[in-house]
């Protein structure tokens, strides 16, 4: 992004905006109007005041109060993220609306999401299974829509005949997708603990280790501690906390972006259990979770990251420190309460 030298960005954490609006007992506004520091905000904040029910408007007149600014990632033509951000300095109900507007157009994430639930031990009525049945066919569905606005009567013989050849491996896909996944999902089904819980039982590694990491060099501490364990022995550092793909994966050559990269370190620190987020079985703080994540990585961008989750730091301070990453964590006590 390219910042003008007359300010500073300041991101701030929806935790913070929620204490702003209930009496800001850190003075927050008072920081922002006597410094140079020019407050922004992201879509995943208006994400999460469209999760705040019944209060959207408080957080709207907020932003507005203290003139922040929507800070937009920037996509390429092929809806990829390219790295940079801009800064759209529009009223916050305005960038609320045009959020609503679109949320239905973003296609799900084909059940990846309950399956992650499913692992850290959520979505107990249903196995890996059940999970993966309901969604096959999403992804099929969606594929499918790409070609709703094509009007066959003004394509030719050949055009019409490729088309008919996709939306039969189209049709294909489900069973073909369940075919690779039918074993490692029955493994999964057969664990008498949560995944995750199998997992730490299996590697020894905990949050009850991990939260006894201290000093400087968290990753690579950590990562000493992963490659003591055989099951590590087949990567490395880079790939396994998501900062480069997998050989195998679609984009392997593709360069992740800094935001990209901090939200891989990210996961896989809470996955691991290095300050892991609260009651993550639980499908609404799940999504805050991946809420803190997303924070985290956008916030990277910015000079500064106003912050009041001490576990959202903590993982987040990690990422920067390994990624040489510059941005300054303005980190306020959890124990402070509002008047």
């Amino acid at each position: 992004m390219n910042n003008n030298s007359d300010y500073r960005i300041a991101y701030l954490d929806h935790n913070v905006l929620d204490l702003m609006t209930k009496g800001d007992p850190h003075r927050v506004k008072e920081l922002l109007s006597g410094t140079d520091l020019l407050p922004v905000y992201s879509t995943e904040n208006l994400a999460e005041i469209h999760r705040s029910k019944g209060r959207e408007a408080d957080f709207l007149r907020l932003l507005d109060e203290i003139n922040a600014q929507h800070l937009v990632l920037e996509l390429d033509s092929g809806f990829k993220y390219t790295g940079k951000a801009f800064l759209k300095k529009i009223p916050s109900e305005q960038a609320f609306e045009e959020y609503i507007e679109n949320i239905n157009e973003v296609p799900g994430d084909f059940g990846l999401s309950d399956l992650l639930l499913k692992f850290y031990g959520g979505n107990e009525e249903k196995t890996f299974n059940d999970i993966f049945e309901m969604q096959k066919g999403e992804l099929a569905n969606y594929l499918h829509s790409v070609f709703d606005d094509i009007n066959e009567d003004e394509l030719n013989h050949e055009e019409k005949e490729a088309i008919n050849t996709i939306k039969s491996y189209i049709d294909e896909l489900p069973d073909i997708l369940a075919n690779l996944n039918n074993t490692s999902l029955n493994q999964l089904d057969k664990l008498e603990s949560s995944a995750l819980k199998s997992f730490e039982d299996e590697t020894g590694i905990c949050p009850k280790v991990l939260n006894n990491i201290s000093g400087t060099n968290i990753i690579l501490q950590i990562w000493d501690m992963l490659v003591s364990n055989p099951e590590f022995n087949h990567t490395d550092l880079d790939t396994f906390f998501g900062i480069k793909p997998h050989q195998f994966e679609q984009d392997s050559k593709h360069v992740r972006t800094q935001v990209e990269k901090v939200n891989g370190i990210y996961h896989q620190l809470n996955f691991l259990g290095y300050y892991r987020d609260s009651n993550m079985r639980k499908e609404r703080r799940f999504k805050a979770s991946f809420s803190d994540m997303t924070h985290a990585g956008i916030a990277s961008l910015c000079h500064f990251f106003l912050c009041r989750d001490d576990r959202l730091v903590k993982k987040a301070s990690a990422a920067y420190e390994y990624l040489s990453i510059p941005t300054q964590i303005i980190h306020y006590s959890n124990s402070k309460k509002c008047d």
